[in-house]
């Protein structure tokens, strides 16, 4: 066997595999569920006192988006329409089956996250939802669909975003920050918008979520007396088509933020307080399975 053989790259190849995988299989891997939602009682959003001097809204510069199984119908000649969830204010959530309730959840949770910018590549990805990380997993896998169900009904709350994805917890410095945005859009931007990020404290005993947050109201008249201000979202994260009567200026009226840090143990349901918003999240350990083993044939 020469070295310009294609047996020789082969095993060179398969030596690669095997690397990789012992590498991935000495990080520990999580499945994360979160979903967040507004407190609609003016009277709690009122306990503090929110002003725009005082909130700083910054979005991290290690940030990504969870990917979608829309990406695997976006090429470069195809781009996902932007699902419309407007619902009319007689219809009664109450009236729905389970499957619909589902479904519905379903559409918001990929709406919530918002798809990718269309992108130059000629072909499809297809996932493979056991080995991806910062993959948005069906709703089949939830946790959280009770919980969710019972959001969507509630007339005290509302959901803005629910996430399920899978990945290798680190530590700080070295772990992505997710991007979120749900709610209604205005323009170029959302009711709620920020970043998340989970990762080890320092022993690796616990994982910790960091939230950087905020819920915004919106107006067409602009409040003069606290001038909000938002910050403009990286070129990767916008979407064009996802917004509402673009053609009207939206000025943000009074903003929420919130900026929190939670140690969690796995398996257990965590909660996250907060004037505006509420987050319920929940990480479980994961074990990546080993890829299919290439066959050889000499």
């Amino acid at each position: 066997m020469t070295l310009q053989s294609p047996q020789f790259f082969l095993i060179i190849g398969i030596l690669l595999l095997s690397l990789t995988s012992n590498a991935l299989a000495q990080e520990r891997w999580y499945q994360i569920e979160v979903s967040i939602f507004t407190n609609e009682s003016s009277i709690d959003r009122s306990e503090e006192a929110w002003q725009a001097e005082r909130i700083e809204l910054t979005y991290p510069e290690n940030l990504r988006r969870l990917n979608l199984l829309s990406d695997l119908l976006r090429t470069k000649n195809l781009t996902l329409a932007t699902i419309n969830l407007a619902v009319p204010e007689q219809f009664d959530r109450q009236k729905l089956s389970a499957e619909e309730i589902q479904a519905e959840i379903r559409a918001e949770s990929i709406a919530a996250v918002g798809p990718s910018p269309a992108s130059e590549r000629t072909g499809f990805k297809l996932f493979d939802f056991a080995r991806e990380d910062f993959t948005q997993l069906p709703i089949s896998e939830s946790d959280f669909q009770q919980t969710n169900r019972s959001l969507v009904r509630s007339a005290n709350h509302r959901l803005l975003f629910h996430g399920l994805w899978r990945q290798a917890v680190v530590q700080s410095a070295q772990s992505q920050h997710v991007y979120i945005e749900g709610g209604l859009t205005y323009g170029e931007q959302n009711e709620l918008q920020g970043s998340l990020k989970v990762y080890f404290n320092e022993n690796e005993d616990r994982v910790v979520i960091d939230t950087n947050l905020w819920l915004t109201e919106f107006s067409i008249i602009e409040n003069t007396e606290n001038l909000w201000a938002l910050p403009q979202k990286p070129m990767n994260m916008r979407n064009p088509q996802n917004s509402i009567n673009a053609d009207l200026r939206y000025n943000p009226i009074q903003i929420y933020k919130m900026d929190q840090s939670r140690e969690m143990r796995s398996n257990e349901f965590h909660y996250l307080d907060h004037p505006a918003l509420g987050i319920v999240i929940q990480v479980e350990p994961y074990e990546l399975p080993s890829p299919p083993q290439p066959v050889v044939n000499f």
